[in-house]
């Protein structure tokens, strides 16, 4: 969820409520007219760039208009933090072989029921993720610095109940893919290439771009691969903790095969040239596909209390809209 604090929004004159008021109309009109080309489609509104610095430019400006929207409803956004949370919790351990379902990952983390026939270990890291993801999500809110002790912690969450020994350290023995030829560093190298890590953090947080720096956090993580089990998940955390803290949503990387797919391979070919830009460009249209998905919720929301919210928003879509 997007747990970046905001300041408080311009009151509106009463012109731009009464604007404001017109377009969400419009908007819901279109919104529900599904089944014929009037149908609003937020992926053709704002279509996607080809250029990388572009497609930053629109990420910036689709920040914009969810900021509009805030302050977000407490209890609306626990519903949604609910279903995504899971969401993420499901897609973040099937992409690292985790056997439960959608909907025993929702009984496990959400119901504490145990499901029959599944090892401890999946339900150990379905309970650990949501927690790692309630961290992150306190981490963004109070801005607490990130640095090893936040990364260390973080990891220890993951691993807590499965591997204790291991769980917040880093590694001391050499660890591979299974079916992968890559050789991750000596694990000597790994205390100096992780103090390395957080220089270029601090270095860079305040120069890249939001989005590009989630990134490359969470690539550089993987490709120095501290950890002995749980990297992927971590890197992933770390992302969306940077992503948090800039006012973006969580952003969930689909475990299907094609995404999967496209995910390892952006990877692999960052760990060959960290000059290439590929990881860059598919975390930055992932992130932008959350942020239509939550506009257009929150758009759609009729709720009293956010009937004056979204003006940025709508103003940017007017002319597609009529």
């Amino acid at each position: 969820m997007i747990n970046k604090i905001r300041q408080t929004r311009e009151k509106l004159s009463s012109s731009q409520n009464a604007e404001l008021q017109e377009w969400r109309a419009k908007f819901n009109a279109l919104a529900n007219d599904i089944m014929t080309e009037k149908h609003i489609d937020l992926n053709s509104v704002f279509s996607i760039p080809q250029n990388q610095d572009e497609l930053l430019e629109q990420l910036s400006e689709l920040e914009k208009c969810l900021n509009s929207f805030r302050p977000f409803s407490v209890g609306h956004m626990r519903i949604l933090q609910e279903q995504y949370d899971t969401e993420y919790t499901y897609e973040s351990n099937r992409i690292e072989g985790n056997t439960l379902s959608y909907q025993e990952t929702d009984l496990v983390v959400n119901k504490g029921m145990t499901i029959g026939g599944k090892p401890l270990k999946d339900h150990l890291e379905a309970i650990n993720h949501q927690e790692a993801i309630a961290f992150i999500r306190s981490l963004a809110s109070d801005e607490t610095p990130f640095g090893e002790s936040e990364l260390l912690k973080l990891h220890s969450i993951i691993l807590q109940g499965i591997d204790r020994e291991n769980a917040g350290a880093y590694r001391t023995v050499r660890v591979r893919i299974k079916g992968s030829e890559h050789i991750f560093p000596n694990p000597v190298k790994v205390p100096e290439l992780m103090d390395g890590y957080f220089a270029f953090y601090e270095a860079e947080k305040d120069r890249l771009h939001p989005v590009q720096l989630a990134a490359l956090m969470h690539a550089k993580l993987v490709k120095i691969h501290p950890f002995i089990d749980g990297n992927g998940r971590t890197a992933r955390l770390v992302m969306n903790l940077m992503l948090l803290r800039a006012g973006y949503p969580i952003t969930i990387i689909a475990a299907e095969n094609t995404s999967r797919a496209a995910y390892y391979d952006a990877l692999e070919k960052f760990d060959h040239d960290e000059t290439a830009t590929d990881f860059e460009r598919f975390i930055a249209e992932n992130v932008r596909r959350w942020c239509l998905t939550y506009l257009d919720l929150f758009a759609s929301d009729i709720g009293a209390d956010r009937q004056d919210k979204g003006y940025y928003f709508f103003q940017k879509i007017q002319s597609k809209i009529g």
